[in-house]
């Protein structure tokens, strides 16, 4: 977009930068599922092997280690009518994250110390790595945007004069941790030593500029 008037004529243009990086942390989330007759058995049943798995969660020392859902329910019989009472069913899931060398290890000790469902699995890169990633995508978005506006003057016979403004949007986000898998059963991933791969994470930035023509 250029503005009218000699000497005041400004192109804003905007450009993208995306770095990858390779993830170094398993995001986990367990659930501990069971299922009885009364909504006291269950819940004390849950919070039994809850503290269990917490405990040993700890010995293995995790990170970030924290409830993130809480569930009682009853259970019916749809197939009669009215409805038929056959059960109670609780949930307690916690998260927590662990190395990603590591992540096989504990999802085998989680699951022995009374995990019944892995929720989820999910995978980014350390704190460090994105702070660089972002830097070097921030780059790259002024050099993108730098190199549009050359292009469009170039073949316009004008040239660059100055920068007036510069926006930058998001600071530099970042993609979701790259999923692994979501609501699965642990039989899902069971073997001698559960094998996880993490893989690459994007960051990506965008940046506007509004340039002196």
């Amino acid at each position: 977009m250029a503005s009218p008037g000699e000497g005041s004529r400004t192109l804003t243009v905007t450009g993208q930068g995306s770095v990858a990086v390779e993830t170094s942390i398993a995001v986990i989330r367990l659930g501990v599922v069971l299922q009885g007759e009364t909504a006291q058995s269950v819940q004390q049943q849950v919070a039994e092997r809850s503290e269990r798995l917490v405990n040993r969660l700890k010995e293995l020392q995790v990170s970030a280690l924290q409830t993130t859902g809480i569930s009682l329910y009853p259970q019916y019989d749809y197939q009669q009518s009215p409805p038929r009472l056959t059960g109670v069913q609780g949930q307690n899931s916690l998260q927590f994250e662990v190395p990603i060398a590591r992540a096989g290890q504990v999802l085998d000790e989680a699951v022995a110390a009374g995990a019944t469902q892995v929720e989820s699995v999910s995978f980014r890169a350390d704190e460090a790595t994105l702070l660089q990633a972002r830097s070097r995508a921030l780059t790259q978005a002024v050099e993108d945007a730098q190199r549009q506006a050359s292009d469009v003057l170039r073949a316009l016979n004008l040239s660059i004069r100055s920068v007036e403004g510069i926006q930058i949007h998001s600071e530099g986000s970042i993609a979701p941790p790259v999923p692994l898998a979501a609501q699965a059963d642990y039989a899902r991933l069971e073997a001698a030593s559960t094998p996880v791969e993490g893989g690459q994470q994007a960051v990506r930035a965008q940046v506007t500029l509004e340039i002196r023509f």
